[in-house]
């Protein structure tokens, strides 16, 4: 697929890769070209998302039951019309985005999940909210805000699935659409830390679970070594299939 076809307005994945981290983040195209795409500038409490030299940057466009994937791009921050953009500088044409990497597997994990209110709000975080200082009347004020946002809350749930791209969880906590949670994922790699934002939810009926909502959630930030525990998973899984088949 070329890059310069992708409707403008349309959403795109951009995943990166730091250090141990894998962030996945989302926006939506502006401007694009034969060789370059410009999204919606990403930000987060009013800053916007910084890539690094040593970033490892692939976008991933979803056309209906089609993905493509355009891999070591050069990411950075321009101005399209005046207005701020991230944009995506491309090397190659996109290919057909491997489909193993959206695979789920199921995990059935029991876990402990984390979130972060903001006093006064309604919303759960699953970083420590930043507020701008000059909201508060008083240098006291903004302290007491900020022992109270830092206090993290924790409630029990169980994870049913999980991808490179999301996580299932069930959870009789209240979360709506936007929030966000933290947990770790058991693995023989050790625990893998996870942060993910609530996409989607619904009420489950109490004779069939044990817990009372389930939730869609996109992975937001993960550990690298993730992955390779989803393939490992995967691997088991079809050895098991063949052997059955037997």
């Amino acid at each position: 697929m070329l890059l310069e076809n992708i409707p403008l307005g349309k959403t795109l994945e951009i995943f990166v890769e730091r250090e141990d981290y894998r962030y996945r983040l989302v926006s939506k195209v502006e401007d694009t070209n034969a060789f370059r795409v410009c999204v919606t500038a990403i930000a987060s409490s009013g800053r916007f998302f910084e890539f690094m030299p040593e970033d490892k940057v692939r976008i991933v466009y979803r056309d209906q039951d089609f993905m493509w994937e355009w891999d070591k791009v050069k990411a950075g921050i321009a101005k399209l019309e005046g207005f701020p953009v991230h944009y995506f500088q491309i090397i190659d044409k996109g290919k057909t985005f491997n489909r193993r990497n959206a695979y789920r597997v199921k995990l059935l994990q029991d876990v402990v999940l984390g979130y972060y209110r903001i006093p006064g709000r309604s919303g759960r975080f699953y970083d420590i909210p930043k507020i701008p200082a000059d909201l508060f009347a008083s240098k006291e004020e903004e302290e007491v805000w900020i022992r109270k946002a830092s206090r993290s809350v924790y409630v029990k749930g169980m994870i049913k699935d999980v991808s490179e791209n999301g996580v299932g969880l069930y959870s009789d906590e209240k979360f709506g659409v936007g929030d966000g949670v933290f947990f770790n994922i058991p693995s023989p790699y050790g625990d893998l830390p996870v942060k993910a934002s609530v996409v989607r939810k619904n009420k489950m009926k109490s004779i069939e679970s044990r817990f009372d909502y389930y939730y869609g959630c996109a992975l937001v930030k993960s550990s690298r070594k993730l992955l390779r525990y989803i393939y490992d998973l995967q691997r088991e899984y079809l050895k098991k299939q063949k052997e059955g088949g037997r």
